[in-house]
Formats: structure tokens, sequence, C-alpha cells
């Protein structure tokens, strides 16, 4: 009997961590440049997150893919107030950032190149972040006159290994319950 109310605990706590994740932010952007200079963007993506953000996780990646459609090069920076390109934030905090100032990618004439991707896997959400509200992803740069970028980004908040220990909690419990019968 004490095995079924253990099972039923450890389940209830497992559904407890797994409603902790948040909300994952993904997508791809593209800019063109019109004008006859170089122009500064900022773009927010936001995606809501539920539960709190003790015991969790962030993973995250950007790439660019940069072309210069007026014949003189292209290049995308970092933008003149020194910010990085692109900030992963939770609840408007921000938590990770790649690309950090001074970046710059350049391509020739007529030309197009993707940046090498950049990255980051497993690193715990800062203490003190709350855990309600939502997730996002920050891109702020500089593009040159006349040329087009399109970015590829991630950013999302998953469990920590708590919430593993949990289904290896229910898995063990329920075993040992199958034993017993």
């Amino acid at each position: 009997m004490v095995s079924i109310h253990w099972s039923i605990a450890c389940v209830a706590a497992l559904g407890t961590g797994l409603s902790a994740s948040a909300g994952v932010v993904s997508g791809s952007q593209s800019f063109y440049n019109m004008s006859g200079s170089s122009r500064t963007y900022t773009y927010y993506q936001y995606s809501p997150v539920s539960g709190g953000s003790v015991g969790t996780v962030m993973n995250g990646s950007v790439t660019a893919t940069l072309t210069d459609l007026n014949g003189n090069g292209a290049t995308l920076s970092s933008n003149p107030a020194g910010n990085p390109v692109y900030t992963a934030t939770i609840n408007d905090v921000a938590v990770q950032t790649l690309w950090n100032s001074p970046f710059s990618y350049a391509v020739g004439q007529f030309l197009s190149g993707a940046t090498a991707p950049a990255s980051f896997a497993g690193v715990p959400v800062p203490a003190g972040v709350p855990g309600d509200g939502n997730a996002g992803v920050v891109l702020r740069f500089t593009l040159s006159a006349g040329d087009a970028v399109s970015f590829a980004y991630t950013f999302n908040v998953v469990p920590g290994p708590g919430a593993l220990a949990l289904l290896a909690c229910a898995g063990c419990a329920t075993n040992g319950r199958r034993r017993k019968s």
C-alpha cells in the first residue's frame, strides 16, 4: 500500500516538474536595408513561460546569412551602442548573449555567406529570475546599405536534472509495485 502512495506522489511530482518548462522561442527573420546608408535594427520575439525556473537549464542558437545586393560588399555587425547581436531573455531580463560586441561579418561584391552558428546548451537559469511571464530573443544589429540578412534563432528553457530524477523515481516505484503483485 505504501508503494502505491509513493508512486502516486512521484507521478504528481513528475507532472509538476514537466509543467515547469518554458515556452520555446524559435524562428527565422529576414531584413532588407533599402536605404542609402547603414541601418541599425532591433527585433523582439517572445513566447509565454509556464512554471518556475528553479532547476532548469537554457539552450539557444543563432546563425545568419548575409547577402550583398548592390555590388559593394555587405556587412553585419553589432550595433554602435555595444550590445550583443543575440540576447536571450526571461521576463525582459537578459540571461544569455551570443555574438557580443564587437561582432562583424562581411561578404564581398554580389556574394552571400553564412556565419558559423553560435550556441549555448545546458546553461543554468540565473538565480532570482522569475519563472512566469515570457521567454524572448532580441536581435540588435547594424546592416550595410542595400543589403539583406536572414537570421535563424532558438531559445528554450528545459526542466533540469531534477525532472529526470523524478522520472526515474516514478519508474522505480512502479516497478517495485509490479514485483509485489
